[in-house]
């Protein structure tokens, strides 16, 4: 941090993956005389693609032509290392993201190993932030600072006059909350850990049985990685939690035609079976009402995604490869997971492993460790164990503590500061959001009923951030505390529900397949809200009146074009916890068959044409998928709208 000379910035971005990338080539295309600066924790850009988080046989779910940006072909840029139908590599991802970095002149511009601890709102209508910022070791962890331990020489104070956060909801992991973990005597690491430090790991000959702890595509990797180097594996998914996730092939058979799954979810036409509350913006919503508000609709969209979860289990054997394969069936149809639905892109049958014995899979709750031994409360147990990954998930707040915590509920961030008046005013606006949602979509209401800790984080109760030395001691669940957070509740998924002063945005809060097109979307829309360009926001709640609120009670003054704003990101945030109850919704957005229409949402926001397939409803709904070249120049396309002044 020794070179950063300057402490004010017009706009601070904390975060140099993909959507901090996107957000700052955005922001500087459209303003390029801002002095603008990016942080970032790790040692060089990209976030999850960073190069120190690639392990070996990493790669996107995506294959070639859906994971790039609109403006920025990734086989001119990396030639010869993506091929069509090839998924594409970690590390040339890496590659990609830092050619785009260069093209753009964003290098200069970012300060690795630099944590921003805390936020602060600097008074007056003016606003900006007061960043508290500190080196790291680029481990996404303090280096040696506890709790009031901070070296004078670490920490510096920033300030901006706008604040995007773009760290997204892969940045910190949660602890590893199983009894006895501290005197568990072999290695054992959460996956952000064990994937710095995977050559390692796989290629150590005294480490020769693996458990692997969970049922994300996380775990699945880990499984993949150490079964594919003979060792062997037990598999453990809880019993008591959602189980497996979904693992489709890139295609599957439907009918006579054998179909790529990636871009089906960008089709619009098969938008419509998935029930969404702002799927009107798409301008189909005569056909939705019918879909999912009659008997008849709702019979054709059970009996899609019914064939659709059961062609998927089917195609890839889990119920006929035999009984340890069959272990990985997972809980319930596929129509209610969202980022659960994922790809198998491991070149070679993974469920192999089972099959031959390398790998073997235990669904039941873990006791206790003891020694080199997961014991389970059912009474069995697995011995000698040489190392142990846990793929438990991730933290779902911003990482960032924000100044003062009174403002929490009109920041929309995950907090458990909120006020009793602010509490309240929450419930009621959930409460009516719910009714709303489950009389627009009655079969949501038929959905798992899943409470899994959904709004609790474990942390340390010792030490703020903990340190690679005393991890382990922070694994114990009795040396944790358990702390119910409110969920993400922003505007659109990105800015605040409550921000006079329009100084603050946040990027990447959410999950979905779409992830680079829906960075540069909600980059532009970030541009547009930061400097009054947008259009008036089109409400996508169906109820004649916006819900009024007493100014008093929810200790929020505003005028009435408020009380419709709370409510919208009340609607916005419930749907995903009726939409997607196996996945992350009652956290923060996460969705799959939803995007098209968010992206029409955030397009009308923006004044801009929603549908560019060129050739009426027809094409709309049979030209195929939505692919980043329909969406290529849009920033120039609102740059001629002139709805703000641009340098």
């Amino acid at each position: 941090m020794a070179d950063l000379q300057e402490s004010y910035f017009d706009i601070i971005i904390v975060g140099a993956g993909l959507q901090g990338l996107v957000a700052a080539k955005t922001y500087l295309s459209l303003s390029p005389d801002t002095s603008l600066l990016i942080l970032d924790s790790n040692l060089t850009i990209g976030g999850v693609w960073a190069k120190e988080n690639i392990y070996p046989g990493l790669k996107t779910n995506n294959q070639l032509g859906t994971f790039e940006f609109t403006d920025f072909d990734i086989r001119e840029v990396c030639p010869g290392k993506v091929a069509n139908g090839e998924h594409i590599r970690g590390e040339v991802v890496y590659e990609y993201l830092v050619k785009y970095a260069e093209t753009h002149d964003l290098l200069r511009r970012v300060r690795f190993g630099c944590k921003v601890t805390t936020a602060e709102h600097l008074p007056g209508d003016e606003g900006g932030w007061k960043l508290t910022v500190i080196s790291t070791d680029g481990d996404s962890k303090i280096a040696k600072v506890a709790q009031g331990d901070e070296r004078r020489d670490d920490k510096k104070i920033l300030t901006a006059s706008k604040l995007i956060v773009a760290t997204g909801m892969t940045s910190t992991p949660l602890p590893i909350s199983l009894l006895g973990a501290s005197n568990f005597s072999p290695p054992l690491m959460n996956f952000h850990d064990f994937r710095r430090s995977a050559t390692q790991i796989l290629e150590d000959p005294n480490i020769k049985h693996v458990v692997v702890y969970g049922g994300a595509k996380s775990a699945y990797d880990t499984v993949h990685a150490f079964a594919s180097r003979s060792k062997k594996v037990t598999w453990i998914i809880r019993g008591s939690g959602h189980g497996p996730v979904y693992m489709a092939p890139s295609h599957i058979q439907m009918g006579p035609m054998k179909v790529w799954l990636e871009p089906l979810v960008t089709t619009r036409l098969l938008t419509l079976f998935s029930p969404c509350i702002w799927g009107d913006s798409d301008g189909f919503g005569s056909i939705r009402r019918w879909l999912h508000g009659t008997s008849i609709g709702r019979f054709i969209v059970k009996t899609f995604w019914k064939k659709l979860g059961g062609d998927v289990v089917t195609q890839t054997g889990l119920r006929s490869k035999g009984p340890e394969v069959e272990k990985l069936v997972p809980k319930e149809e596929a129509v209610w997971y969202a980022n659960g639905l994922s790809i198998l892109n491991y070149g070679e049958d993974i469920h192999r492993y089972l099959m031959d014995g390398t790998v073997k899979v235990i669904r039941a709750d873990v006791e206790r460790l003891e020694g080199r031994r997961f014991i389970f409360t059912n009474g069995e147990e697995t011995k000698d164990v040489d190392a142990a990954i846990c793929s438990t998930g991730w933290r779902w707040d911003s990482g960032i503590d924000f100044l003062p915590r009174s403002e929490h509920a009109e920041l929309g961030i995950p907090s458990k500061d909120y006020t009793e008046s602010q509490k309240e005013m929450w419930e009621e606006l959930e409460k009516r959001a719910d009714k709303e949602i489950l009389e627009r979509f009655p079969m949501l209401a038929d959905g798992p009923q899943i409470e899994d800790d959904d709004r609790v984080i474990l942390k340390p109760k010792d030490v703020e951030l903990a340190s690679a030395e005393n991890e382990k001691a922070t694994a114990e669940p009795e040396k944790q505390k358990r702390e119910e957070y409110t969920p993400w509740r922003l505007f659109r998924g990105i800015a605040p529900p409550v921000d006079p002063r329009k100084d603050l945005v946040f990027l990447g809060m959410m999950m979905s397949l779409q992830t680079v097109l829906r960075s540069e979307m909600a980059a532009l829309w970030a541009y547009a809200y930061l400097n009054d360009g947008l259009e008036p926001p089109v409400q996508f709640s169906d109820r004649p009146q916006p819900l009024l609120i007493a100014s008093e009670k929810a200790n929020l003054d505003g005028p009435l074009g408020l009380h419709s704003r709370l409510y919208e990101t009340a609607l916005f945030s419930r749907f995903g916890r009726w939409r997607y109850p196996m996945g992350y919704g009652s956290r923060f957005p996460d969705y799959v068959f939803d995007g098209v229409p968010y992206f029409d949402m955030i397009l009308r926001d923006l004044g801009l044409k929603t549908w560019r397939k060129g050739r009426s409803w027809l094409g709309e709904l049979f030209s195929g998928p939505y692919l980043a070249g329909d969406y290529r120049g849009i920033i120039e396309q609102w740059r001629h709208l002139d709805k703000t002044t641009h340098t």
